[in-house]
């Protein structure tokens, strides 16, 4: 059954005090030694008390951190050689294995979950992001239909197949090169072990099954300020600009958290990005631009990278709360952030490593 959300453009809170919805925060800061530090988060896997860090772009690496945030070992490593990945693009953990999807070399490399390198098999399509639901069932994404070479998968976004990657279903119809598009990593989110996607600037978000079928999760209806469809078109490139240059309409470009009760998302309304929590029990729905993070105030309610059960996941770089830091004295920065709060910042130095940052929610 999907959940439909009304929006009055007009009720948004001058401030939302994550108190009320938040319960506590805990956190670990990553080691920084040579060999662990990475340059940005892309995707994040909490497993047997383990933490499995992609940065795709900055660093290209995988890396493997104990909860307490030891460094453990690297999955791989940048290269061409047997083993080694020129563009780590997406990977899985399962109990055996790390699956790690190289999207230049359109190749999966295996590993244990030591890090040891076990063999590669390559895609015969290409792909942004998967998932394996079982040892012989992969569901794959691809946003703009970039398969053009495969008539049973050309113009669609996401096809599951078995684990020789024969096509048994596919949805999502796209005919290529015909809608302006945006790529984040909340098109195709495994979020509690269930799958989303949400299409481009819609308003929806699908839950896909395990058989490769979908159905409408979430429904955010923004009314008379719902952005036309048509506008999406890349013919209507101009005109989609030039909206979006002006207050009438609503973009969810589609930052979402799901848990099983409260959905955490953002939109922008009239240039200004509105965070929201909404209750699943209670229908209630609480937005606003400002979030204030009275428990512990060096962390900036954002960054988010995945859910865990109840619990937001999200990270941040001593670098940006140093940042803030130093724009006040010793005692103006105590009295602002508290007694905590100023003892963890005491160190920090701009190059170190992240802190990992639960949020756990209260329960509904």
């Amino acid at each position: 059954m999907s959940t439909g959300i009304l929006f009055n453009w007009n009720m948004v809170y001058f401030s939302i005090v994550i108190y009320t919805w938040v319960d506590s925060i805990t956190f670990v800061q990553l080691s920084s030694s040579d060999n662990a530090l990475i340059g940005s988060i892309n995707k994040l896997i909490t497993k047997s008390n383990d933490i499995y860090i992609l940065d795709r772009y900055k660093t290209k690496s995988l890396k493997k951190f104990n909860i307490n945030g030891v460094f453990i070992t690297d999955i791989g490593r940048f290269g061409e050689a047997p083993g080694e990945y020129q563009e780590p693009t997406d990977f899985i953990v399962n109990d055996s294995l790390i699956i790690v999807y190289d999207q230049f070399a359109s190749r999966f490399n295996y590993y244990t979950l030591d890090g040891n390198f076990q063999y590669s098999k390559k895609l015969p399509f290409l792909c942004l992001r998967f998932k394996q639901v079982s040892e012989n069932n992969f569901i794959f994404y691809t946003q703009d239909a970039d398969n053009q070479h495969l008539s049973s998968i050309e113009n669609y976004s996401i096809f599951q197949t078995d684990s020789n990657f024969v096509i048994n279903e596919r949805c999502f119809y796209r005919e290529r090169d015909k809608y302006t598009s945006i790529i984040n990593d909340y098109n195709f989110v495994d979020i509690n072990n269930r799958l989303y996607c949400h299409p481009s600037f819609s308003g929806k978000i699908y839950e896909i099954f395990n058989d490769g079928k979908y159905a409408l999760k979430i429904n955010l209806n923004f009314g008379k300020h719902q952005l036309p469809e048509e506008y999406l078109l890349k013919e209507n490139w101009n005109d989609f600009k030039n909206e979006s240059a002006k207050d009438r309409y609503s973009f969810f470009l589609g930052e979402y958290l799901i848990t099983n009760d409260v959905l955490y998302f953002s939109y922008t309304q009239q240039h200004e990005a509105v965070r929201c929590f909404y209750s699943f029990k209670d229908k209630k729905l609480a937005r606003s631009s400002i979030m204030v993070n009275d428990l512990l105030p060096i962390f900036p309610f954002a960054n988010f990278i995945g859910v865990d059960g109840n619990t937001l996941v999200s990270y941040v770089f001593p670098s940006d709360i140093i940042a803030i830091r130093d724009n006040y004295s010793s005692s103006e920065w105590y009295k602002m952030v508290g007694e905590k709060a100023c003892e963890i910042t005491k160190q920090l130095k701009n190059e170190d490593n992240p802190f990992i940052v639960w949020y756990h929610l209260k329960k509904q």
